[in-house]
């Protein structure tokens, strides 16, 4: 009963997004609502994009390791994007679609706006299965004998249903209402928790104190978060996108904010009840990934527990949908040539558009069962930084420095990929993150080459 209440309730507001786009007749349209999103809308598409399994279940799981600690990535989340503010409006007036390619082509060149967006497809291919895997996590916990592949294909059809068919003005609508219903069935079962276990007091009486300081986080780890969000909010499509189609620039500096603000508060909830679930010993073999949905199961009653695990499939379907909408977007960004060569019909566009997206996205099944549970926060933010942090400095100084030209920029994001790609190889990954070697490098790259073509070139 519990799974069908679960995937009802789902299913009803999957097509409530269907239902939203049954007005969109254009490719553009589809990747960008008519560029007139509100400040609301705006916060909202980037706190469900942000939140996605890594803040709520890993959340969760470095609260039973850490403690506290484990509310660090959404800390840096929030501050990632409160600090990228102060870039939107540069990045916008480069801007004359709703791409990060397009600022790439319009800046530099064509070829490094091509290498931007290849680098971003093979991203997806991994990312995208990384919150797949997370949804299966959570379905699978309801029903037990559910396979991996069944819920894989569940979760995509999920995902992809309102995505393909209503693009952004889905995803609008599916965002408000999931986030709503996570914040109130998740700070309910909070309390139920707590009231349960007998309170903070409890906790206090059964756990370490270095379980209630922020710091039990390694520091070298939360500032990797944190420069992986921060160059995550510069230069990742499905990050930066909602801010892109903003209808001016103070809606979607007004967006931001709230997200912001709208995104802190998840993970301090879910690490307090992965606190909960290692104070009371409930987990025998010490599987701290499973720290979430333990605890909620144990001391929720069972229309809370499945109203729970419904509202954080929904964000994570939500995470794994503005994804596709990225990857659709991108694609028709670079398969717009072909589309004017060949005089195709904006219905047309459309129906490609739609199509590779939906082609994209069951792709994506199969790197899924590669995916091992434990790894969840590390795996998302290595492959995050290894594609995203090559692009920092070529994005940056392309809005601020004059002198920056195309040759500084491709070198810059051709070294950054390589030294990621080799940190990763080689193992290095597991000692220090790949972000605190590729910003420098990158960066580096770029300046020196800058300064050794300067009049060579126009900027």
């Amino acid at each position: 009963m519990n799974a069908v209440i679960m995937f009802g309730l789902i299913v009803i507001i999957c097509l409530v997004g269907i239902f939203a786009g049954r007005s969109v007749s254009s490719a553009s349209q589809w990747a960008n609502g008519g560029k007139n999103l509100t400040w609301a809308t705006v916060g909202l598409l980037l706190v469900t994009f942000q939140i996605g399994g890594t803040s709520t279940i890993g959340s969760a799981q470095y609260g039973y390791t850490l403690g506290i600690g484990g509310a660090w990535y959404g800390i840096t989340g929030t501050v990632a994007m409160l600090l990228s503010i102060f870039f939107i409006s540069s990045l916008r007036k480069y801007i004359t679609e709703d791409t990060v390619a397009n600022f790439m082509a319009n800046r530099y060149s064509s070829k490094v706006s091509k290498v931007y967006s290849y680098a971003y497809l093979l991203m997806g291919f991994v990312y995208i299965p990384v919150q797949l895997f997370t949804v299966t996590t959570i379905f699978r916990t309801i029903i037990p004998g559910l396979s991996l592949t069944w819920a894989c294909i569940i979760g995509l059809v999920l995902s992809i249903s309102y995505t393909v068919i209503s693009g952004v003005s889905g995803a609008n609508y599916v965002s408000k209402i999931s986030c709503f219903l996570m914040y109130l069935s998740m700070a309910i079962g909070l309390i139920f928790v707590m009231k349960s276990i007998g309170g903070f007091s409890t906790l206090n009486e059964n756990l370490d104190p270095s379980y209630f300081t922020l710091f039990s986080m390694p520091t070298k780890t939360w500032v990797s978060w944190f420069l992986t969000c921060f160059v995550a909010f510069l230069t990742m499509q499905a990050a930066i996108q909602p801010s892109l189609i903003a209808k001016d620039d103070a809606n979607a500096k007004k967006g931001i904010a709230f997200g912001a603000i709208l995104n802190l508060p998840c993970g301090f909830i879910c690490a307090l009840i992965g606190m909960a679930c290692v104070a009371m010993n409930l987990i025998g073999d010490g599987n701290s990934s499973a720290a979430f949905a333990t605890a909620i199961n144990a001391y929720c009653p069972s229309w809370l527990m499945t109203l729970i695990f419904a509202s954080i499939a929904l964000i994570v379907i939500c995470t794994l949908a503005g994804q596709l909408l990225a990857i659709g977007t991108i694609f028709r960004e670079l398969l717009n040539p072909v589309y004017e060569k060949q005089s195709f019909t904006e219905k047309k566009k459309l129906a490609f558009t739609r199509l590779i997206a939906f082609a994209y996205g069951f792709l994506t099944i199969i790197p899924t069962f590669a995916i091992q549970q434990s790894m969840l926060t590390q795996l998302v933010t290595i492959l995050v930084a290894c594609v995203t942090a090559p692009m920092f400095f070529a994005l940056v100084a392309g809005m601020f420095w004059k002198k920056m030209n195309t040759k500084a920029a491709m070198w810059s994001i051709i070294s950054g990929l390589v030294i990621g790609l080799v940190w990763v190889i080689t193992g290095m990954s597991k000692a220090w993150h790949p972000v605190y070697i590729i910003l420098p490098v990158s960066s580096l790259v770029g300046f020196i080459v800058c300064k050794a073509t300067s009049g060579k070139e126009l900027a």
